[in-house]
């Protein structure tokens, strides 16, 4: 597995947090936060590198995963982060701890035609979102139901990302338990 993470220079440390994630050779600059003018930030600058796109034929692609802490009892756990991924850049907006959750984060999920959000799991997470957060994610596309279809193999549908990955794209990635079940809810995240 060919992955880093690096810490990067940070303009508003009060803020965020900001990380350089290397994968197989693809520098993704990633922030993390529970500030919702950060959360504003990164999608006014999605609508400024997109924006001569809109209405055209084909959507914006950008990733959609959420984490839960995992459940340790009866019920289901608010998701405490939403990922956006689009275009090299990441936020991690641990929407557990946020103050509020900023107008332009719905309006973006709202924009079915302008938006494609993309995920192994996705319309799961997009109902946790609207359950917990009342966020309606107007526009998803499961990633293994995609992969299916244009490979013409139906058992892609149910592949996990892990698996998805290393079969469509050639990477070996690794998701290991300690994070899979790690405390996604704390306001201090770490990586491993």
């Amino acid at each position: 597995m060919s992955i880093t993470i690096q810490d990067s220079p940070n303009p508003s440390p009060n803020n965020q947090s900001c990380y350089t994630v290397n994968i197989f050779g693809t520098s993704i600059n990633t922030t993390v936060t529970s500030n919702p003018f950060v959360v504003d930030r990164f999608i006014r600058n999605i609508h400024n590198t997109f924006g001569a796109h809109y209405g055209q034929i084909d959507p914006i692609i950008i990733g959609l995963d959420v984490e839960t802490r995992p459940p340790y009892g009866p019920g289901e756990n608010r998701p405490a982060t939403i990922q956006l991924c689009v275009d090299g850049n990441c936020l991690i907006f641990q929407i557990i701890h946020a103050s509020y959750i900023p107008d332009s984060l719905s309006e973006l999920f709202e924009c079915g035609g302008s938006f494609c959000f993309v995920g192994v799991g996705v319309r799961e997470d997009a109902r946790k979102l609207m359950t917990h957060y009342n966020l309606h994610v107007a526009n998803v596309v499961e990633l293994g139901s995609f992969a299916a279809e244009r490979e013409q193999r139906n058992e892609l549908k149910n592949f996990s990302l892990k698996n998805l990955t290393k079969e469509i794209v050639g990477w070996e990635i690794e998701k290991p338990r300690q994070i899979t079940m790690s405390r996604w809810d704390v306001r201090t995240l770490t990586y491993a």
